[in-house]
C-alpha cells in the first residue's frame, strides 16, 4: 500500500524539520489508533487497538536531505512501513508505504483519510508547536 500528498507549509525547512521529525508530534497525529505512545532520542513506539485487534508500533526516525520513519506493527504477523517527508521550497511531500499486517483493514481508504487530516491543518499545527518550543 503506497500513498502520497503534498501539502504547502509557511515556515523555513528548519523549522519544519524540526516538528516533523519528532516522533511525539507526528505518530499520534497521523495514526489515531495508536493511544500509548512513548520515543526516546530517534527510537519510538507505542499501542492501540485497529479493527478491534491489539498492536505494537516502534520504529526509528531518520533525519537528513528528508525525514525517514521506518517501523514495524506486531499484531500477530508483522508489517513494515515507511513514512517519509521531503521539503522543497514550502512546499511538502509525504510519502507512506507500508505492507504486512493490517494492509487489507488500513488500505487505501482509512490511510488517506488519516493523511489528509493530519495534512488539514498542519501549517497551523507547525506554528502553534514553534510557538511552545521556541523555534
Amino acid at each position: 500500500m503506497k500513498a502520497s500528498r503534498k501539502f504547502k507549509v509557511s515556515h523555513e525547512r528548519g523549522a519544519v524539520f524540526a516538528v516533523l521529525s519528532d516522533p511525539t508530534f507526528v505518530i499520534p497525529r497521523l495514526f489515531p489508533s495508536v493511544k500509548e505512545f512513548s520515543a526516546m532520542g530517534t527510537s519510538f513506539s507505542g499501542h492501540g487497538s485497529f479493527a478491534f485487534r491489539k498492536f505494537e508500533l516502534s520504529g526509528t526516525v531518520f533525519k537528513g536531505d528528508e525525514i525517514r520513519y521506518v517501523f514495524q506493527v506486531r499484531s500477530g504477523d508483522v508489517g513494515t512501513g515507511r513514512l517519509v517527508f521531503q521539503y522543497e521550497a514550502n512546499l511538502v511531500t509525504m510519502s507512506l508505504e507500508y505492507e504486512g499486517v493490517f494492509e487489507r483493514l488500513f488500505g487505501l481508504m482509512t490511510a488517506d483519510r488519516w493523511i489528509d487530516e493530519f495534512i488539514k491543518n498542519i501549517d497551523e499545527e507547525i506554528r502553534l508547536e514553534r510557538i511552545k518550543r521556541k523555534i
